[in-house]
């Protein structure tokens, strides 16, 4: 009896691990194939090689083909090990782990280096410049040529699709880039011209410019809206421990100057920087004078370098610090603290036509504009880890800015017979403190994927402005035999306040449905509130002018409520559907409530996307995004704005909010043995409820008031392409950039509505070519196209030109000596005579390097030899063409030296 019982037990037992073994066994015997490539050091295909799968049920041999590429099908396993071996070359192997649901795993390329006694017989020629992987498109410095002494700044004009404008700023595949990050965590708050001339590219492994969706998009894994451009940077492993610096002193004719000092101090995860500069070179902040050799930033059009699009003559004083540290095994801090005194004069000739339906009003103006700006801004961030997938990240923010600012203009201005002519005088002083935070919270559940995000900000922004304006016109209308000859005189003193509160609150609830799809349930709260008042006094009748006073309060509050269904097809598809409902409520009073406006609507907004990867280095994408735009406070007060007595502004209380379609389709391709890649991007907006202006004069006058109205039948078509590719090889390179734009603008003149088409077309092209250590020659040149028609007679066909064309170029006499040189001109037409150039610019420089590792740079430059640095620059937008000239540094020659501090760490 005692043994049937054992053994009824042992066959209950086997029965209840049934079902485990059958799944034991169905994983066990899921098939897979396992597909690679084997590249020798060149990165080119290698054939023959021997390679041999193994795992506790696998044993498995395969050989390359031509294309260096091998295959396994039927592998068991999900754990094993491959091994890839061939005469003249190590052995390599290599662990890998496969996820139960994939039934193809593709391995990253492999490379497989020579035997040691063969190392001499074989020339490196080419490392893999970039890797494509989502949405970040990886580059590897190693690929690139780089002198020592040259900082991430010049490294980043070396690589295709980048540019760096004249200020520091840079653009990536047409779009410009708004952070900085080092291994992932920001530098000096983000700042992109602090991080990029102040760390050096040798000690960069690689750069990553990533399509940056926003914190909540990072936790959900839905993505939407627009993207920002943030650029990553991986350091060296052996570079994670490092001191460095560098100190710059210059001087130069007309009393030009430059100063710098900084030190970073990495610990492997630990940083603190510290940086301070002074210039008069209009050099931007926390610059070291681009002392990597002679390289000045760009402008936009002018892709060869030297070009100073830094409008007037400043002179900047500027301190910063950065820091971050890991306080505990879970909690992390970062943050930065940066002062900055700029002062600038800036002298503008200005050419603006108002067009109307049969006249023009025409405005030359020569005017000078002086400020004085003290700003300091502090940011940093707690990041806190609470366990697989929960943390905790708090962002505050606070800021103080003071500024004077002086504005002296002569003008003229005509409307058919009646001219006026005089002088117009501010003398301001503003304060602006500033104090925000950001919070997002994500907590995850035992079920895989499930999670709860919440994200909110807060902001409090406040403007105190204080200004003497002065006033003086003569209008002669000569419409009359006799003409009639007017005199408006003001002298007044403003002061406003202006208060701005804003809260945002966001809650996503993710539940996954299957492994390949999943919901986001999300609701949004949003509220801006804005009080505004402004007092007028006529200084010389000494009394308040109560019609241009304001108190006037406007408040904003929307609720949003959507659901998002994402699904991961298949490794080639994945898209997402969603909709939301937005309400939201518009009210503005004064403060007694002679006014008072309120609108209450409700939206529907859709969301979709499709993202389908035609290969693996190809992807099509499409989205789409509903949006809304709430007016701005200026444009909604509705009290008669008389600062400048020929240009009034008046606001709209019964304004409402924009609502904008947005379509958008975008293509990525590359081709890694060419070192080419491409990207292309078209997208198509409409806007209902667009707001316009609505300028009015009449006759007897020169004087333009502007109000605004909301209007439909608005839409534009933006796009853009960048291309890029290896020549031969990787000496040579050659990119191609260009837009295209067609809006189809709306507005209103004398109550009468215009239809105006405006196009807006750029194409770019540089040929570089770069051998280490010997030479660096740039060709390039660029096209620019402004022109808009509309209904209106006096303005039915707008049109101007911009052709650009320069060479750069740098010689290495020897170890230590260099020459560079940069050449451009600029041919400009349909732009007005009172305002045109045609500048030259020529720059040149000698540099010499010295003592231990060329630590130290001694550089005489000459900038603007022809001295013919002007900007010059063109808008036209509805009925209006604006053409401007300002005066930029001119011809000036400096010596400089820069020492470059570096040390390792012991330990």
């Amino acid at each position: 009896m005692s043994d049937r019982s054992h053994i009824w037990r042992l066959v209950l037992l086997l029965l209840a691990l049934v079902p485990l073994l059958t799944d034991h066994v169905r994983a066990q015997s899921q098939r897979r194939n396992v597909e690679g490539t084997v590249l020798d050091t060149t990165r080119h295909p290698l054939h023959g090689v021997s390679v041999r799968l193994t795992s506790v049920v696998d044993t498995l041999i395969a050989v390359t083909d031509e294309r260096g590429k091998f295959s396994f099908s039927g592998v068991l396993a999900r754990e094993f090990k491959i091994t890839f071996s061939m005469l003249g070359y190590r052995i390599f192997d290599r662990n890998y782990m496969v996820d139960a649901n994939y039934n193809v795993l593709h391995i990253l390329p492999v490379v497989i280096y020579p035997q040691q006694t063969l190392l001499d017989l074989v020339q490196i020629r080419r490392v893999q410049p970039f890797v494509i992987n989502g949405d970040t498109v990886q580059y590897n410095m190693e690929a690139y040529n780089f002198s020592r002494n040259t900082l991430l700044e010049g490294a980043l004009k070396s690589l295709p699709n980048i540019q760096v404008l004249r200020d520091g700023t840079v653009i990536a595949f047409g779009k410009r880039v708004n952070r900085v990050q080092v291994d992932g965590k920001n530098f000096f708050g983000g700042d992109v011209l602090t991080a990029t001339r102040n760390l050096h590219a040798e000690i960069i492994k690689s750069v990553q410019v990533i399509d940056y969706y926003g914190d909540v998009a990072q936790a959900t894994g839905i993505k939407s809206g627009e993207s920002e451009k943030i650029i990553n940077i991986v350091l060296h492993e052996d570079k994670k421990k490092i001191l460095f610096g560098q100190v710059t002193g210059g001087g130069g004719t007309k009393d030009r100057y430059i100063g710098s000092a900084g030190i970073n101090n990495f610990n492997d995860g630990q940083e603190l920087s510290l940086v301070a500069s002074t210039n008069n070179t209009n050099t931007s902040l926390f610059s070291y004078g681009a002392p990597s050799g002679g390289s000045r930033e760009r402008d936009g059009s002018d892709l060869t370098g030297m070009t100073d699009p830094l409008d007037g003559l400043n002179q900047i004083n500027s301190l910063g610090m950065s820091f971050s540290d890991q306080m505990t095994e879970n909690i992390e801090i970062y943050g930065k603290y940066s002062f900055i005194h700029r002062k600038n004069t800036t002298n503008s000739d200005l050419y603006l036509q108002s067009g109307f339906q049969h006249y023009l009003i025409e405005n030359l103006e020569r005017k000078e504009v002086t400020t004085d700006q003290r700003a300091h801004n502090m940011s940093w961030d707690l990041e806190a880890d609470f366990g697989p997938g929960s943390y905790l990240k708090i962002s505050p923010n606070l800021s103080f800015t003071t500024a004077e600012n002086q504005i002296n203009s002569l003008k003229t201005i005509r409307n058919r017979r009646v001219t006026s002519e005089g002088e117009y005088g501010t003398d301001g002083l503003s304060r602006t403190p500033n104090f925000g935070t950001d919070l997002i919270l994500v907590k995850a559940f035992p079920k895989p994927g499930r999670k709860l995000v919440v994200n909110g900000n807060i902001e409090y922004f406040r403007i105190d402005r204080s200004d003497r304006i002065g006033d003086y016109m003569v209008i002669i209308d000569s419409s009359y035999t006799q003409p009639r000859i007017d005199i408006y005189s003001l002298l007044q003193q403003s002061a406003n306040d202006n208060n701005n509160r804003t809260g945002r609150l966001r809650t996503a609830f993710v539940e996954p449905l299957s492994r390949k799809s999943l919901l986001e349930f999300s609701y949004e709260y949003e509220s801006t509130s804005i009080a505004n008042t402004r007092q007028v006094w006529n200084v010389e009748e000494a009394h308040a002018i109560d019609s241009l006073g304001i108190d006037y309060h406007y408040s904003f509050q929307s609720n949003r409520y959507g659901v998002t269904f994402q699904v991961d097809q298949n490794k080639a598809i994945k898209y997402s559907l969603g909709l939301a409902a937005q309400p939201l409520m518009m009210e503005g009073y004064t403060l007694d409530r002679t006014v008072r406006t309120q609108h209450q609507h409700l939206n529907w907004v859709p969301s979709a996307s499709l993202r389908y990867r035609i290969s693996a280095v190809s992807e099509l994408s499409f989205d789409y995004l509903g949006s809304n735009n709430q007016p701005s406070f200026n444009q909604m007060q509705p009290v008669r704005d008389l600062s400048n007595s020929q240009y009034i502004i008046i606001g709209n209380a019964d304004l409402k909010a924009e609502f904008v379609n947005r379509f958008t389709t975008r293509l990525r391709t590359s081709k890694m043995s060419q070192g080419s890649f491409l990207e292309a991007q078209v997208a198509y907006s409409t806007v209902k409820d667009k707001i316009v202006s609505n300028r009015r004069t009449s006759t007897g006058t020169t004087a333009i008031e502007t109000t605004f109205l909301n209007a439909d039948g608005y839409y534009d078509v933006r796009s853009y392409y960048v291309f890029s590719t290896m020549l031969g090889s990787d000496l040579f390179q050659f990119n191609l950039n260009g837009n295209l734009d067609y809006l189809h603008n709306i507005s209103f003149t004398n109550n009468l509505r215009n239809e105006a088409n405006h196009v807006i077309y750029s194409q770019g092209a540089q040929f570089r070519y770069s051998k280490e250590d010997r030479i660096d020659l740039e060709l390039s040149s660029n096209y620019t196209l402004n022109r808009s028609r509309s209904n209106m007679f006096t303005f039915s066909d707008i049109r101007a030109n911009s052709w650009l064309v320069g060479l750069a170029g740098r010689s290495y006499i020897n170890d230590n000596l260099s020459i560079g040189f940069d050449l451009s001109h600029r041919t400009n037409s349909g732009y007005s005579s009172y305002i045109n150039s045609n500048p030259t610019l020529f720059n040149s420089y000698i540099e010499y390097t010295f003592m231990a590792n060329k630590r130290a740079l001694l550089r005489l430059q000459g900038f603007d030899i022809f001295n013919q640095n002007t900007g010059l620059t063109k808008e036209v937008y509805d009925t209006m063409d604006l053409s401007v000239r300002n005066n930029r540094l001119g011809r000036h020659f400096m010596l400089s030296l820069n020492i470059r501090l570096q040390r390792m760490p012991q330990g």
